[in-house]
């Protein structure tokens, strides 16, 4: 399972998440291009504009597909625009800002971002169309729903990723059920939590939910 944090300033921390084999969640152009580390990905920014209640800045998110195709050190994917709690609006929204953006970048991999609401039929016919998936959403749904669009992967071969896994419960969810890969910005915000993730990538006891 491919493990992705978000990014850093420290040297320090830089050398020791890039010993890990730890890859950066590169986010938009709020970040500090170029990424660090590398394996990496580009996020959409998509949950930060909901967060701050602003619309989805188009404008940063191109500028950071130029950038990102042109990076020598091509990203692993690149996440497609999406609505956060969208629901079947927002696979709408991607596929139309796939439309949009796509045939100017065709050399990046796209993912599809799976929100509450969504289910294999409604995102089996879109699947063509990108590289992988993003499970997003609650944290709730993605729990209740996590396995499923592993095993829908699996049948379509696609890797599945899933987002804000941190927690030692949810890195050893994330393994047990066979994500591709996840994400998380909670062991940059302390030592102790670095060491507390990475124990848990390393346990070999499978925890039940």
């Amino acid at each position: 399972m491919r493990v992705y944090v978000g990014q850093t300033r420290s040297r320090r921390l830089i050398g020791e998440l890039a010993a890990l084999g730890f890859g950066e969640c590169f986010t938009r152009s709020e970040s500090i291009w170029p990424p660090r580390r590398h394996p990496w990905f580009l996020d959409n920014g998509a949950f930060g504009d909901w967060k701050h209640g602003r619309a989805f800045d188009a404008a940063a998110f191109e500028s950071s597909l130029i950038s990102a195709s042109a990076h020598p050190q091509p990203a692993d994917f690149v996440v497609a625009p999406d609505r956060v709690a969208g629901g079947l609006e927002s696979l709408e929204f991607s596929l139309r800002s796939l439309d949009t953006y796509a045939p100017t970048f065709p050399a990046l991999r796209w993912y599809l971002v799976l929100q509450d609401g969504m289910t294999p039929a409604d995102v089996a016919p879109a699947l063509p169309r990108f590289s992988g998936v993003f499970v997003g959403g609650t944290l709730e749904w993605k729990i209740q729903t996590g396995a499923q669009w592993v095993e829908f992967g699996a049948v379509h071969n696609r890797p599945v990723h899933i987002g804000r896994v941190g927690t030692a419960k949810r890195v050893r969810w994330a393994r047990r059920i066979g994500a591709s890969s996840i994400d998380s910005a909670l062991p940059l915000w302390s030592a102790d939590k670095l060491r507390t993730f990475v124990a848990a990538l390393e346990c070999r006891q499978m925890e039940l939910l």
